[in-house]
């Protein structure tokens, strides 16, 4: 098997996994882009009460451009999100029924007028690391919080989709992470051993999915909103970005 290199330690390995926003991609367009047609769906669905009560309740602030990263629309999946988006419509004096019925269709309508590749762009020297370790012989996959149809299509409109072997949304699994479930699906579709297995993360959540999963190692970069010292915590190494990575 090939070799990982990640912070100067070598991890012998076959599949890398990769979460996506905030490790492959600047989750702040992301997350900012998504805000703008959800708020601007929200408002065309409801009232503009509605769409200030849900601004508050998902930690949005557009007109100052201000996401609040430790928030439900930065941290949740989509169908959570939903509820509690939901949540703040009752609020508003609708039955919950309603609300939940309106939730979904201001998102389901948000979705349908986003593009690819949904405000994605690749950070620094991402696309050049995939290819120098796809090269080096390891098989590259995703496991995100984001929707199948949505990781592909934004690979596909950046140029990298070619690069990878696999990839696993929140809607292919029963359980999303930390639950083991998404690294679990990678391993099915790559035939790998979890001891095969490097998982590649912003977040303490990702990392968590390794560890879940009982996986060889668990790399952390610095590119999302945790910090290194939190990273550390669960992490075999910690990188300043996916950049950094090599292979022997």
């Amino acid at each position: 098997m090939a070799k990982l290199i990640a912070q100067g330690k070598a991890m012998e390995c076959k599949v890398v996994v990769f979460d996506k926003d905030g490790t492959l991609i600047d989750s702040r367009l992301v997350l900012l882009e998504l805000a703008k047609a959800r708020m601007e769906s929200v408002r065309n669905n409801l009232a503009e009460k509605d769409a200030a009560l849900w601004e508050k309740i998902v930690g949005v602030d557009l007109k100052r451009g201000r996401i609040d990263y430790g928030g439900p629309l930065a941290t949740m999946p989509r169908r959570e999100e939903i509820l509690v988006a939901a949540s703040a419509f009752y609020l508003n004096g609708r039955s919950w029924s309603e609300a939940k019925r309106l939730a979904q269709k201001a998102y389901d309508n948000a979705d349908d007028s986003m593009k690819p590749p949904y405000g994605s762009v690749l950070l620094e020297g991402v696309a050049e690391a995939l290819k120098r370790l796809k090269n080096g012989g390891l098989k590259l996959t995703v496991a995100s919080t984001d929707g199948h149809k949505r990781i592909t299509e934004s690979l596909k409109a950046l140029g990298v989709a070619p690069l990878f072997d696999a990839v696993v949304g929140v809607d292919d699994v029963v359980n999303g992470k930390p639950s083991p479930d998404m690294i679990f699906e990678v391993m099915k579709k790559t035939r790998a051993e979890a001891n095969e297995v490097v998982m590649v993360g912003d977040s303490t959540v990702d990392m968590l999915l390794g560890r879940n999963a009982n996986i060889r190692a668990c790399v952390g970069v610095l590119t999302g909103f945790t910090s290194r010292e939190k990273l550390e915590r669960v992490a075999d190494a910690v990188v300043s970005s996916v950049a950094e990575l090599n292979v022997s």
